[in-house]
């Protein structure tokens, strides 16, 4: 006669109810960038955390440049960023939020704020609901304006810098349309605003106002002697600290 023994066990490779994923990263660039910009400071997180990371390539910018139009806003760019995290089944993200990827990063949290666990905002625009990243620069939007029409057919902004790493022109819409924030579950997501100062004083910098805001929001805030770009010129350091701050 034929014995069969059938042993039945827990998988030792399933998760208990202590060993939930950790939060997935996904990192925004800003304008005129990409995603190729973050790629060494991404795979130097993703070389130590736990979690995915992911950068998120904007409609019309770096690797996606081909598919900019003069309909591109930053409702597009919102949407990508949301259909990044719903389409990859993503429940719990960091945002790290670069430059104009602030007003991104506030875009998606205030769509889907369930799924963002934080958000880290790398020397961005911290906008209120009806501002644009232009409200509190008027003649930064003459000058990008003036050379939309003449160099970008009224909606791209050109490269205007010795431009050796592959920054592409810039949708204007994105700039000028107003962002709409109006989930107050999303006011309650944990964020953090770094200021990089470029060696100077933190009161001096053209990005001290959001860094003030992050402060009247009761924000932990952190300033760097960095300059704007960190990512290209020290990706290592940005990636240290960043892994410091998301496992902390």
């Amino acid at each position: 006669m034929l014995f069969v023994f059938l042993a039945f066990s827990s998988d030792a490779s399933a998760k208990t109810a202590n060993d939930v994923e950790p939060p997935a990263v996904v990192i925004i660039h800003g304008a005129w960038g990409g995603s190729h910009h973050w790629k060494q400071t991404a795979d130097r997180i993703a070389a130590e955390y736990e979690g995915t990371v992911q950068r998120a390539s904007l409609t019309g910018l770096g690797p996606r440049v081909h598919l900019a139009t003069k309909e591109t806003d930053l409702s597009t760019h919102i949407q990508d960023v949301v259909n990044l995290i719903e389409f990859n089944d993503l429940p719990s993200v960091i945002l790290i939020a670069h430059s104009y990827g602030g007003v991104v990063a506030s875009g998606v949290a205030d769509a889907i704020p369930d799924r963002i666990k934080r958000v880290v905002y790398l020397d961005a625009h911290l906008l209120d609901d009806g501002e644009s990243y232009f409200s509190h620069h008027p003649e930064m939007q003459s000058q990008l304006t003036k050379r939309a029409n003449e160099d970008g057919d009224g909606w791209l902004i050109p490269v205007d810098w010795k431009n050796n790493v592959r920054d592409v022109p810039h949708p204007l819409a994105t700039l000028t349309q107003p962002i709409k924030l109006k989930d107050q579950s999303a006011k309650t997501i944990r964020s953090t605003y770094w200021l990089f100062t470029d060696g100077g004083k933190a009161e001096t910098d053209s990005r001290y106002m959001y860094f003030q805001r992050a402060q009247q929001r009761g924000w932990p805030v952190r300033t760097f002697t960095w300059g704007h770009n960190p990512q290209r010129s020290i990706p290592n350091e940005v990636a240290a600290e960043l892994l410091n701050s998301i496992t902390e």
